[in-house]
């Protein structure tokens, strides 16, 4: 993860840390090309490429809550419906070509995610530790 973010996004699962940590990257980069006002053909393909690796940890995380009888799984898989209806509104801002707007939503997005991972991921992973996943 990026040293300059907080330490307590480590939900002390490496599996989840480091898909956490892709996660941000991907996010990084659409920040970067964003401010950067890359060409309008890189950002969507980086959207795209986000919502892909989504579409892979978020049902990591859904599975293991599942297999292993989170209480809390129906509650956390609606936040992550959150995450993934707040990033196709970006794409929809781009789309429309409100790349200012979008970038604030992205940054609003992020701050989310943050607080996600923190306080979900964080309950999370302190569960999963008390079944003995590390």
């Amino acid at each position: 993860m990026d040293p300059t973010r907080p330490s307590q996004l480590s939900v002390n699962v490496r599996l989840l840390d480091d898909q956490h940590t892709v996660l941000i990257a991907h996010i990084e980069r659409l920040e970067q090309a964003m401010t950067a006002a890359q060409s309008a053909d890189a950002i969507p393909k980086i959207i795209r490429d986000l919502e892909d690796y989504a579409g892979y940890h978020l049902p990591t995380e859904e599975r293991l809550m599942v297999s292993y009888g989170y209480l809390l799984r129906d509650v956390h898989t609606i936040e992550h419906q959150k995450f993934l209806t707040r990033l196709r509104e970006i794409e929809r801002m781009v789309a429309e070509g409100h790349v200012t707007a979008a970038v604030q939503l992205l940054g609003r997005l992020r701050g989310w995610l943050d607080r996600h991972v923190m306080e979900w991921d964080a309950k999370l992973g302190d569960f999963l530790n008390t079944c003995g996943v590390a």
